[in-house]
């Protein structure tokens, strides 16, 4: 494989803190035609660089490190870029994560800090982020730290409002989520509309390790409506295997003692590689951390984004598997439902 030093430049690199963030960002990149490959950790930059896609994304797995490590994996990925790659930074709607630190390692001089995802009824009012999933007021400069005084914090209840703060401060450094980066590949592109890949036929695994009520009310749904062959993991420990020629689903329950999500997430991926990901054609993953743990433990490093199958369920490949990726907070009641029936009317 070439040295990323020989690779083209893309035309964007998006920078987000977890796997999810990641993929959900570079979604309406990739929906639009654009080549698109993110990498699940900063060592694969390199690797993700050498595909000479035009957008890169890559997830710093900085979500639940030390403030001073989260700099440290912004600044490692920016080593790495051809030198003058635009950026995006991408950050959590609900402001979670080292926002501050990781945008001092970036260092911008002025950046349009938008969070709003319009699509999934969250938005900026105020300077704060309301509605779905959001129980009190979140003021947005209260997360930049000493960089504060440098962004520009529009109202943004709209697609529209969205496009329009990207014309208002077109020098600035663009810091958002899915709904920002909807308006920038609208932009890039001239496309309003996005592609939706179709996940496979075959042989499912679903995996939830995110303990998100949103996520919770969606598993529900799924063993109500579909024929899954489930499995409860206490603390992602899994006391028996087997898959389903359709839907297998694995499902991380509070265990007897308390242990970190980051254990969880590391025990969820042992307990499902290889023993039930052998043969699957489609592995879905709820929750960043599980996410990043089960590709880890696979030695996935990079994959091709070809866009979003359904609103916040982007879709990548790497190699024969079809992979999606849904952040805990992401999607109503039906969604998992509805993205177990597109296999099975496929497969019809």
């Amino acid at each position: 494989m070439p040295s990323f030093k020989s690779a083209r430049a893309p035309k964007l690199c998006i920078i987000a803190d977890d796997l999810t963030g990641a993929l959900d960002s570079a979604a309406p990149f990739a929906g639009r035609g654009m080549s698109t490959t993110v990498a699940f950790e900063p060592e694969a930059v390199d690797e993700a660089l050498a595909t000479g896609a035009e957008i890169i994304a890559v997830s710093t797995r900085s979500r639940e490190i030390e403030p001073e490590r989260a700099a440290a994996a912004v600044r490692m990925v920016l080593k790495q870029l051809p030198h003058g790659t635009p950026l995006f930074k991408k950050i959590d709607s609900r402001l979670k994560g080292h926002i501050a630190e990781e945008l001092s390692a970036l260092n911008p001089s002025v950046m349009l800090v938008a969070p709003a995802i319009p699509e999934f009824r969250r938005n900026v009012r105020a300077g704060a982020v309301t509605g779905f999933g959001v129980t009190e007021p979140i003021p947005v400069r209260s997360r930049l730290g000493a960089l504060a005084d440098r962004a520009v914090v529009p109202d943004t209840d709209s697609l529209d409002d969205l496009r329009q703060a990207l014309k208002t401060a077109p020098d600035a450094l663009p810091v958002g989520a899915r709904g920002l980066a909807e308006a920038m590949a609208e932009m890039m592109t001239g496309r309003a509309e996005a592609d939706a890949p179709k996940p496979p036929a075959g042989r499912a695994l679903f995996v939830v390790g995110s303990r998100d009520p949103i996520t919770l009310a969606q598993v529900d749904a799924l063993k109500r409506t579909r024929d899954a062959l489930w499995y409860g993991a206490p603390n992602g420990i899994l006391s028996e295997t087997g898959t389903s020629a359709g839907l297998t689903l694995v499902q991380a329950l509070p265990g007897e003692t308390e242990i970190s999500g980051a254990d969880v997430s590391a025990n969820l991926a042992r307990s499902i590689h290889p023993a039930l990901t052998a043969g699957c054609d489609l592995l879905f993953m709820t929750g960043g951390a599980t996410a990043e743990a089960i590709l880890r433990q696979m030695g996935i490093r990079s994959a091709m984004l070809l866009g979003e199958c359904l609103p916040g369920l982007p879709l990548a490949r790497a190699g024969h598997l079809t992979i999606i990726a849904k952040s805990g907070g992401f999607g109503n009641g039906n969604t998992l439902a509805v993205l177990a029936g597109l296999g099975e009317k496929k497969a019809s």
